[in-house]
């Protein structure tokens, strides 16, 4: 209620919003007791005004919409609507986005990711998928409901739902994944979602896309039933064997409604030795599960005591070794119950969870490099891998967004150098090289023996070119690659800095992949200490 002293005015308001200068579209759903002049007013902290329009609102709900240029960047913005005189009003969905945004993304985070060339993005993510009923995120964008996040906090507004997914694939181009709902949902509304996505448009939720403007069946392949289960950190949190008794459930009701996709089930914990939820699941599901899904984070259980940055970098970028061994046993547990079953590595990365950015240094990205040496060793075991994450998240986001702005991590250039290649086949090698030791536990690392300092890969792209990728771990030492490419002029692409800790920014780019030629004379080729690259010959 206004009372009009003074010519005064009341309303709510939102500060610190970052604006470009650049075209912006807002809106606000509004209805009043009688009538009610409302009035949209975008200023910064300085009194300067970008734009200033008045609605009037009746007793129906109605959507008022604007559009202005802002004069010049500010990163204290306010966004007011004021209720002039006298009266009562409801305000509902207020929105103020860049004109510009592709598919509702930042145009510079949109075009990181489109260059990525991702095969596969896999949503609505993880932990979070345990919480996420799709039904929330489908239909006109302005009735979607607000849900609280129960796994991480805040809230989600749900304006990017299936639908939105979908035309974010297609427009990058990359296969979708759904991880559905276990935690806190039922089979049957997993089973909903398939018809949503895949049915065809005489089906009850086939005709609800339809009338959503997607006739077409989207035919999504991939559905992850469920997402680290095994963890006390989970909703809907269960021992193997109640995960296994109620994945059938889920099983048979998404089989009803398209028997065609790929299920993938749960593993167990992907940092532990431990195999025993990997066995039970197995051997209750057999062939009910195409692909067991693991998640590899070698960090993740870091204590907060003081270790030498020295032995932490040894044992990260060396962990890759215990994760190929990981692999290897899962793979023959899983196939011993299914001999066509596969596995997916969903999510890896360093993965701290701390805030200490280390997942964004050149350290993290030779870890990586490292990780997809090991998935291409092992491409016959493998049917996708995933980091994690895309974009923010936790530091460990290979793609950095803020304001408007966004820049690639180390990894993302490490990502990018490998999806670019475009490898058509590996080829058996023979690598010999010193190793290395480390001698305590560090995360989810123990003691390593006989880490080699090299890891290298040699595949052949496209058109027939080899390529190697050569992961030199010595922090010191240059690495020379004795080969059998005599007289042949090798065009080397480098990721490297001065120092295993530095990372990128907004200000500084300071790891992007350098292009240079080396004639390998009498075979040899050479890397600089702690780097990743890829050979081209």
């Amino acid at each position: 209620m206004c009372y009009n002293d003074y010519d005064g005015y009341v309303g709510v308001a939102q500060g610190n919003l970052f604006l470009k200068k650049e075209t912006y579209n807002g809106h606000i759903w509004a209805k009043s007791e009688d009538t009610a002049q409302i009035q949209i007013s975008v200023k910064d902290g300085d009194g300067y005004s970008y734009h200033s329009v008045r609605f009037v609102a009746g007793q129906q709900w109605q959507r008022f919409d604007f559009e202005f240029e802002a004069g010049r960047p500010t990163t204290n913005g306010i966004f007011e609507i004021r209720l002039l005189g006298e009266g009562t009003v409801w305000l509902d969905g207020a929105s103020l986005m860049p004109a510009n945004t592709k598919h509702g993304i930042w145009p510079q985070v949109y075009e990181h990711i489109r260059m990525l060339c991702p095969p596969v993005i896999r949503f609505p993510g993880g932990c979070f998928a345990d919480c996420y009923h799709w039904m929330d995120g489908v239909g006109e964008r302005d009735q979607r409901p607000y849900r609280h996040n129960r796994h991480w906090g805040g809230y989600e507004d749900n304006s990017f739902g299936t639908d939105e997914y979908m035309e974010f694939c297609k427009a990058v181009g990359c296969e979708p994944m759904i991880c559905v709902n276990f935690g806190s949902g039922t089979a049957q509304e997993a089973a909903a979602w398939v018809e949503y996505c895949n049915g065809a448009s005489d089906t009850q939720y086939g005709q609800m896309r339809a009338e959503n403007g997607h006739p077409e069946p989207y035919n999504i392949k991939y559905w992850d039933i469920g997402n680290e289960t095994f963890g006390d950190w989970e909703i809907g949190h269960c021992n193997a064997l109640e995960y296994a008794e109620k994945y059938q459930e889920f099983y048979h009701a998404m089989k009803e409604k398209d028997d065609s996709i790929v299920f993938m089930a749960c593993a167990g914990d992907g940092d532990s030795r431990s195999q025993d939820w990997n066995k039970t699941v197995s051997a209750v599901l057999g062939t009910q599960l195409d692909v067991l899904c693991l998640h590899m984070y070698t960090l993740k259980a870091m204590e907060k005591r003081h270790v030498d940055n020295r032995d932490i970098y040894y044992a990260v970028t060396g962990s890759v070794v215990k994760y190929e061994e990981i692999l290897n046993e899962t793979f023959d547990i899983v196939t011993a119950s299914n001999s066509r079953a596969k596995l997916a590595v969903t999510e890896y990365n360093l993965g701290t969870l701390i805030d200490s950015f280390r997942e964004q240094t050149l350290e993290a990205a030779i870890f990586n490099a490292g990780m997809l040496n090991m998935f291409l060793r092992n491409t016959d075991k493998l049917k996708m891998c995933n980091i994690s994450d895309l974009v923010n998240g936790w530091p460990g986001g290979i793609i950095v967004s803020k304001n408007g702005t966004a820049y690639g991590t180390a990894s993302y250039y490490v990502m990018k150098l490998y999806a670019e290649s475009r490898i058509s086949q590996i080829i058996d090698s023979c690598v010999s090289c010193e190793s290395y030791d480390t001698e305590i536990q560090i995360g989810n690392i123990e003691p390593l023996q006989d880490v080699p300092y090299a890891d290298i890969v040699v595949c052949l792209d496209d058109q027939g070119n080899r390529i190697l990728f050569v992961v030199n771990r010595s922090l010191e030492e240059e690495l020379v690659l004795q080969t059998e490419f005599e007289a042949h002029e090798a065009e080397i692409t480098e990721i490297t800095s001065k120092k295993v800790s530095d990372r990128n920014s907004i200000e500084q780019m300071n790891i992007v992949p350098v292009v240079r030629k080396e004639f390998a004379e009498k075979g040899e080729i050479h890397f600089a200490p702690h780097s990743v690259n890829r050979v081209r010959i």
